[in-house]
C-alpha cells in the first residue's frame, strides 16, 4: 500500500527539487497529475529563460545556457508539441525522480523557475509532485518508500 505525504518546501532543501522536460513518446509515461505545462506554453517558456540568460558570464548561468541549448536542439526536431511537458517539482532524493530523469532532460531547479516565473510561486504546493512512499508498516524502506531513512525530513 502506497500513501501520500505532504512535502515541505523550505529554503534548505528547495535547490533539490527539480522540473523536467519529456518529450514525446516518453511524456506518455508520466502521470497526469505530476503534469505542471502541457504543449505550445512550454517554448514560450524556453525562449524567455534561453534569452534571460544570454549575456549572463557567471558558472551557473553558462551552465544552464548549455543544458537549455540541449533542450532547444531537440525542440527544434519537434513537428507538434502537443505531448510537450514540462513536469511539476521532483525531489532528489524520491525514487520517482530517477524514473522521471530517465525519460526527460532536466529543465530548472524551483529557484531558478520561480527567478523566471515568479507568477507560479503564488501557489507553491500545486508546483510540487505528490511523495508517494511505502506504507507506514514497511519502515525498513524497501517496500516502496522513495527516501529510505530520509523520510522524516
Amino acid at each position: 500500500m502506497y500513501v501520500n505525504r505532504a512535502v515541505e518546501l523550505n529554503s534548505d532543501n528547495m535547490h533539490r527539487f527539480q522540473c523536467f522536460i519529456v518529450f514525446d513518446p516518453a511524456s506518455s509515461r508520466i502521470n497526469e497529475t505530476d503534469v505542471l505545462v502541457r504543449g505550445q506554453d512550454i517554448l514560450e517558456m524556453y525562449e524567455k529563460v534561453a534569452s534571460e540568460i544570454e549575456t549572463n558570464q557567471s558558472i551557473q548561468a553558462m551552465t544552464l545556457r548549455n543544458r537549455l541549448s540541449k533542450i532547444g536542439q531537440m525542440l527544434d526536431l519537434l513537428v507538434t508539441c502537443d505531448n510537450l511537458i514540462i513536469t511539476k517539482f521532483f525531489d532528489r532524493i524520491w525514487r520517482r525522480y530517477s524514473y522521471v530523469s530517465n525519460i526527460s532532460e532536466l529543465f530548472l531547479d524551483y529557484p531558478t523557475f520561480i527567478k523566471y516565473f515568479p507568477e507560479f510561486e503564488k501557489d507553491k504546493e500545486a508546483l510540487l509532485a505528490q511523495r508517494i512512499d511505502g506504507s507506514e508498516d514497511d519502515e525498513d524502506g524497501d517496500g516502496g518508500s522513495e527516501s529510505g531513512s530520509l523520510s522524516e525530513e
